[in-house]
């Protein structure tokens, strides 16, 4: 059997009597008999993760990075082509690390191993580190690996520099593992901060509340509760690329802006912005990031785009929305505003082109390019600069 290509999801694919057969973890050139590689691909390598092929985490760690970052273009464009759009894509700009680049890692617990999720599955893969998280972060998995786990089910652990948030996803009301992390971590950093979950309620333990990290000339607060891209080198890069698309005459509004990062960055440079966010505790974040930078000429509204976007003036839209893409009321607001200009970055290839299918007839494509934040796996993130037709760009 010889794979001929490779997936969506970094699986090799082959064909066998006349049917499409998917086969993990291999390459395209490679001969396969009884499972066996009979044949190597020259651009296959040893994956440096113990762990690799059991979790889930990764897919493409045998296969050498700029042959991934050329996956990672290909996948765009073959999505693309099967929505008849044909437009340029960009090479995909790589990531300065390709390990230890996450600030955030969410851990599984059973009662008794502590990992992540096997490939397809809900079993847990005890891991003793993650080669793709921060090595701050790492060092927390290795003082939670001392403690007892029978009472917790999740533990979400962020860091900024030394900077770490741990949140303790609890089964019941019990505290006795939190105490003596406590202990344990005073030792590593003195700037922490340690939450527990348990049922709707959050409950501060102990450290500080958030820190403040600033980005872009704006102090923002890094919480528990906060959601920030996981790679930090590359969320940079975008948002610079972004910063270049708005001018100080723009009126912007930031659909699905989540904490308000990216608004307050965008109301440094532009005439107005307006952030909308559905999920309440993102825009009280947003608010607060707000009031740290006094940033009057930012407005930020918990609510729907869907439904507010018509009551709203602006001449770009910023478009950040979730792996299902945008909302199709949103999408038929576009076309009917007419706004100058659409940026739009998305983590999932397969609705970004479906939502420019629906905004080709009003819209051009000016520029469309690929960005690794997720070194070693196969998703992507893409930005797009669109220009409304007949508008000098």
């Amino acid at each position: 059997m010889i794979i001929e290509d490779l997936g969506m999801n970094g699986e090799g694919i082959a064909h066998e009597n006349g049917k499409a057969v998917f086969m993990p973890f291999y390459l395209p050139g490679e001969i396969i008999e009884n499972g066996k590689i009979i044949k190597k691909s020259e651009f296959r390598i040893t994956p440096v993760c113990p762990y690799f092929k059991a979790c889930g985490g990764c897919n493409l760690q045998h296969l050498k990075y700029e042959k991934t970052l050329k996956f990672k273009q290909n996948k765009i464009k073959n999505v693309l082509n099967k929505f008849k759009i044909n437009v340029e894509v960009l090479e995909c700009e790589p990531s300065a690390k390709i390990f230890n680049y996450r600030n955030k890692i969410t851990l599984k617990c059973d009662g008794k191993k502590l990992g992540l999720y096997k490939l397809n599955s809900h079993e847990i893969v005890e891991i003793e580190d993650c080669k793709l998280a921060s090595e701050e972060i790492n060092s927390v998995i290795k003082i939670i690996k001392e403690i007892k786990i029978n009472n917790i089910k999740e533990i979400i652990i962020q860091n900024y520099n030394k900077n770490i948030l741990v949140t303790f996803k609890l089964i019941n009301n019990d505290f006795n593992n939190i105490k003596l992390f406590k202990e344990k971590i005073k030792n590593y950093t003195k700037n922490y901060a340690i939450f527990a979950e348990y049922e709707d309620k959050t409950i501060f333990h102990a450290g500080e509340k958030y820190f403040i990290k600033e980005e872009f000339n704006i102090k923002y607060p890094f919480t528990n509760k906060s959601f920030y891209q996981v790679n930090d080198e590359i969320k940079n890069k975008i948002y610079s690329d972004i910063l270049c698309n708005i001018t100080s005459n723009d009126e912007v509004l930031d659909a699905y802006s989540g904490s308000g990062l990216l608004s307050a960055i965008i109301a440094k440079v532009a005439k107005k912005v307006v952030g909308v966010e559905i999920v309440k505790p993102a825009t009280i974040n947003a608010n607060k990031l707000k009031e740290i930078n006094k940033l009057c000429n930012l407005e930020n509204i918990n609510g729907d785009t869907a439904k507010l976007i018509d009551k709203i003036k602006f001449n770009v839209c910023v478009l950040d929305p979730p792996r299902a893409g945008v909302n199709i009321k949103v999408i038929q607001s576009l076309n009917m505003l007419m706004p100058e200009k659409i940026i739009y970055l998305s983590c999932n290839p397969a609705t970004l082109a479906r939502d420019l299918k629906l905004l080709e007839n009003n819209y051009n494509i000016i520029s469309l390019k690929p960005y690794d934040m997720f070194p070693n796996t196969c998703h992507v993130e893409t930005l797009v600069i669109m220009c409304k037709k007949n508008n000098k760009f």
